[in-house]
């Protein structure tokens, strides 16, 4: 265990090309991605109610489906307010897989672990309200509370690694769909769309920020973190 922190702290994480794979593979499979690509919706989602309270708004709800699709249902106070509640989600996602990387290079896996349970609980305990959603996020509770009270580190710390992984390559992914999406159609209900109108910025460039960033998170965990 002792070796293992130290290449850990030492950043030596090659290791991690492995898990992020297996996120690859994952993102591409049906119903395997439904169950865990839910992970990324909960912290991109999680990204827009976060926001919505940072500007002195309300989070009203939260839904999670099993499309991997999201919506946060919240309320601001001004339009710049909006603006960075809308912001918020793909940037959330990309800033949380580059927390989530650091701190497994840094040896604290297990503090990711009960990050990811903090998160889930809120989400279940506060906003999440739909069929789906609920279900999930009771399933990850009860599953995340069987390991800690069992102790099972050595599980806890795949699944972080796991899930960590899937965040990184799904903010990715989602993030060249939405892109797509911005230049192919101006009638989808997205991120991209809502700060169109918001901004009067085209819808195409802010799918071209979340793109950019989120290869720029990427890079980064990849130049520092493996």
């Amino acid at each position: 265990m002792k070796v293992d922190m130290m290449v850990l702290g030492g950043c030596q994480m090659e290791f991690m090309y492995k898990y992020l794979a297996i996120a690859i593979i994952i993102s591409f499979i049906p119903y395997v991605r439904s169950f865990f690509g839910t992970i990324h919706t909960l912290i991109h989602e999680t990204g827009h109610a976060l926001a919505a309270l940072a500007t002195s708004g309300k989070v009203y709800s939260i839904s999670l489906y099993s499309t991997t699709d999201g919506i946060a249902t919240t309320g601001s106070r001004s339009r710049f307010s909006s603006i960075i509640v809308a912001y918020a989600g793909y940037t959330f996602s990309s800033l949380f897989a580059l927390l989530a990387f650091y701190l497994i290079a840094n040896g604290h896996v297990l503090i990711l672990f009960y990050l990811f349970f903090a998160l889930a609980l809120i989400n279940l305990l506060l906003w999440v309200r739909n069929a789906f959603g609920l279900s999930w996020l009771l399933g990850y509770v009860i599953a995340s509370a069987f390991l800690i009270y069992y102790q099972l580190s050595f599980i806890k710390e795949m699944i972080t690694y796991i899930l960590s992984s899937i965040i990184l390559i799904q903010s990715m992914i989602s993030s060249f769909i939405i892109c797509f999406l911005s230049l192919s159609s101006t009638n989808q209900s997205n991120d991209a769309n809502v700060l169109q109108k918001l901004t009067f910025i085209p819808s195409f460039v802010w799918g071209a920020v979340f793109l950019i960033q989120s290869f720029a998170a990427t890079y980064y965990v990849i130049l520092f973190f493996i």
